[in-house]
């Protein structure tokens, strides 16, 4: 079981961080300018434009870190950093995914982030996804 979930979750992220990077590049899918990227991936109200392409490639390297952190968590790849750096990283990445996740879905994140088709994909697709890498976290994290 520990196996499935660690692999998922960094499938999951390696195939968002991938993407991020393809952003930072100049890349427009799923939109086909600026505007309708920022508003589909964001989704921020009033969005026009995507952040500078530094601050997308930086979201990719945390992201990665967060992709390959619950294998440091397992000892799966050999690592200098001391435990309780390890277990707080654990614990601050299952914080964030569960709080992102579930804060996506309350009406105060969706008036902030109300632009379409952003709203729609978050509450169906992006919050419930985050929640779920947060509780396998979670699992992971008290299960081992």
């Amino acid at each position: 079981m520990t196996t499935i979930l660690v692999l998922f979750i960094f499938v999951v992220l390696a195939i968002t961080a991938l993407i991020h990077i393809y952003w930072a590049l100049g890349g427009l899918w799923p939109g086909i300018n600026e505007k309708t990227l920022s508003k589909t991936v964001i989704g921020s109200t009033g969005i026009k434009a995507m952040p500078p392409r530094w601050v997308t490639a930086l979201v990719s390297v945390g992201i990665w870190g967060a992709a390959i952190w619950p294998m440091l968590w397992l000892n799966w790849i050999p690592h200098p950093l001391p435990n309780w750096i390890v277990t707080a990283g654990m614990f601050v990445l299952t914080a964030i995914f569960i709080i992102r996740g579930l804060g996506g879905l309350l009406p105060i994140a969706r008036h902030m982030n109300s632009e379409e088709p952003f709203a729609t994909l978050n509450l169906r697709y992006f919050s419930p996804l985050i929640t779920l890498l947060g509780v396998m976290m979670f699992y992971l994290l008290f299960t081992n």
